[in-house]
């Protein structure tokens, strides 16, 4: 069994499925299923702590986030809860620190994969454009609807949808808020790959795989650069502010690069140690 530095945070009312399917990697189920995933507060903040603990969690080096409902990944905002807390006539999006579902504004310093089945809707699509790999099912269904219910995109997702897409792109899904079939979402890159549904979950733990075989340290001082880059003003400057990061100077004084080279020098494989960075 994992023996974790800390143990992982209480999941009331069973919300989120946490489980640990290959050594260094965290499975999160998110599990309210007859509300096809709404996030509520409650949802919100537990998966919030969920994040923040593998995050900071030494043993876990990626983590996949599924459903236990094959038909929803994620519908959105628990909408019934928003328009009881707007009740007072100050209308106020649902909060949280790091976004909707603990992810949506999260600036992942380890990477997080979308196994994504059914559908993912509102801030269910505004997660999966901050998500750093998106694997979806055949059948998976996208879309920003919040123009049929009156209300706005404020998860964080507008300005990366807008970045990824374009103007004119974004303005018809937006304004339309029609929904975006998994092969539209894959041509518009929203996600990685689109499997036969049965395969979303296999597909996604191959990926994890792959990724926790490799580097701790290396995995997360490049999520850091492809991160930076993505929001730095210029190629030029995200290039000069990772060179000159805590990350990469942490990664080149550890313990991981003086094994890799070691092992490939000695044609072994790689004995990684817990990430410092």
């Amino acid at each position: 069994m994992t023996q974790f530095a800390r143990p992982p945070p209480a999941i009331p009312n069973n919300i989120a499925i946490l489980s640990y399917p290959y050594p260094n990697v965290l499975h999160v189920a998110l599990n309210r299923p007859k509300a096809y995933n709404a996030m509520n507060r409650e949802f919100n903040n537990t998966l919030a702590a969920v994040f923040d603990w593998y995050e900071n969690e030494p043993s876990l080096r990626v983590a996949i986030l599924g459903s236990t409902n094959p038909k929803a990944w994620c519908a959105g905002a628990d909408l019934k809860e928003w328009k009881d807390t707007n009740a007072d006539n100050t209308p106020k999006p649902p909060a949280n620190k790091v976004g909707f579902a603990g992810m949506s504004t999260r600036s992942t310093r380890k990477p997080v994969i979308g196994a994504i089945r059914g559908v993912a809707l509102g801030g269910g699509s505004e997660l999966v454009m901050n998500l750093d790999i998106n694997v979806a099912g055949q059948t998976a269904t996208f879309g920003f609807p919040e123009v049929k219910r009156g209300v706005s995109i404020n998860a964080g997702g507008l300005p990366r949808f807008v970045r990824l897409v374009g103007h004119q792109k974004a303005a018809e899904l937006i304004l339309t808020g029609r929904n975006i079939p998994a092969k539209e979402a894959l041509e518009l890159r929203m996600i990685n790959e689109v499997v036969p549904d049965a395969n979303v979950e296999s597909r996604a733990l191959e990926i994890a795989k792959i990724i926790s075989s490799n580097s701790p340290d290396s995995v997360m001082a490049l999520l850091y650069g492809i991160r930076l880059t993505a929001e730095a003003g210029s190629l030029q400057s995200a290039s000069d502010l990772y060179d000159q990061s805590l990350q990469v100077r942490t990664l080149l004084a550890g313990d991981n690069i003086k094994e890799g080279l070691l092992a490939f020098q000695e044609r072994r494989e790689p004995r990684w140690l817990p990430s410092k960075l």
